[in-house]
């Protein structure tokens, strides 16, 4: 499997169950509370640019993903992958949009999370790492701005017991 495919493998995966909340021109489809415990997810469309934000438990990671990404497969942590594609699917300029991304293990307020732009096979990926132990909801707000146009996406992870 090409590089390429395994990270559209990847995001599909990160991106099979959802659970959003979705201010401005943001879009994603709702989800039960057992999906919201699992994954939470975003999409905005912002001038034919999709913008995709979605979690995994670190632990959850397979091994292969953790050391593709350089992220530690650890308990307490939660990894936000935000991908950046055309209409088609296809990569585009890292300059194409810009993200600022917060985040907050609640009941804290939100504070800015550094992205790191990962490039493989011309897609760039944009992923953080949030410290969070359970019982937790970890909330994030995604800010996409290209050229006048822009999108917020909000949406909260709750993280359960094992």
């Amino acid at each position: 499997m090409n590089a390429r495919h395994f990270i559209v493998a990847a995001a599909l995966v990160l991106a099979s169950c959802s659970n959003t909340t979705t201010p401005h021109d943001a879009q994603a489809p709702a989800a039960t509370a057992a999906s919201a415990a699992t994954n939470a997810s975003a999409e905005a469309t912002v001038d034919g640019v999709v913008i995709h934000a979605s979690t995994i438990l670190s632990s959850d990671l397979n091994e292969i993903s953790a050391r593709r990404y350089g992220i530690a497969r650890e308990s307490d942590a939660l990894f936000l992958l935000v991908t950046v594609r055309d209409s088609h699917g296809n990569g585009v300029a890292t300059d194409a949009v810009q993200l600022t991304v917060q985040s907050a293990v609640l009941p804290d307020a939100l504070a800015p999370l550094p992205l790191r732009a990962i490039t493989t096979d011309g897609m760039t990926d944009y992923i953080a790492t949030v410290g969070a132990k359970p019982p937790a909801s970890v909330q994030f707000r995604i800010d996409v701005r290209k050229d006048g146009s822009n999108a917020t996406m909000a949406f909260t992870r709750d993280l359960l017991p094992r």
